[in-house]
């Protein structure tokens, strides 16, 4: 068995959770991985999925997803603070995310749907979507706002790892189903 799947990777510095749509900080374009299924003695299989990512500066990787696509996500950043009570988002990058409501935001730990904008740099939204859980403190401006381009199997958060222009980092992406 062989799919495609893409793996993207990023800069957040927040927790990997199990309502996450998207990486909180993607960090260049996503590329395909070799994927493939391994039968173990143990229960299920393991899938496992691999890529290599070059940075083109200077940058500390702290997360990694695997994608159904390789369409790249809308992101923007929160151009004001968001408070716990907040029901709107003003972001800078309006232009790149869609005009067809409703859709969902990833913004810090927290997943938002958009349910209507005002065509210039204000969303609309209802907060703790996808069973996610409210901010109750500040989401501070320049937070990145990320729309998912696609499914995302899954997502890991790590110690930072700085690279420098030109490294790559080799993700070897095992699942054993259970």
């Amino acid at each position: 068995m062989s799919n495609i799947f893409y793996i993207g990777w990023g800069t957040g510095t927040y927790t990997a959770q199990a309502t996450d749509l998207a990486l909180s900080n993607p960090y260049g374009s996503v590329i395909s991985g070799t994927s493939g299924v391994t039968t173990t003695n143990t229960t299920g299989d393991t899938f496992i999925c691999t890529g290599t990512l070059t940075t083109s500066g200077a940058v500390t990787i702290s997360e990694v997803g695997l994608f159904g696509s390789q369409l790249s996500p809308a992101v923007g950043s929160l151009s004001n603070q968001v408070n716990p009570t907040d029901t709107t988002l003003t972001i800078s990058g309006y232009s790149k995310f869609s005009t067809s409501f409703p859709f969902n935001v990833q913004v810090s730990s927290e997943v938002m749907t958009v349910f209507s904008g005002n065509g210039s740099n204000v969303f609309y939204v209802t907060r703790a979507a996808n069973g996610s859980s409210k901010s109750t403190s500040i989401i501070p401006a320049l937070t990145p706002v990320v729309a998912p381009s696609g499914n995302m199997f899954m997502k890991s958060t790590f110690s930072g790892m700085t690279l420098q222009p030109g490294d790559s980092m080799l993700f070897n992406i095992q699942i054993q189903f259970v």
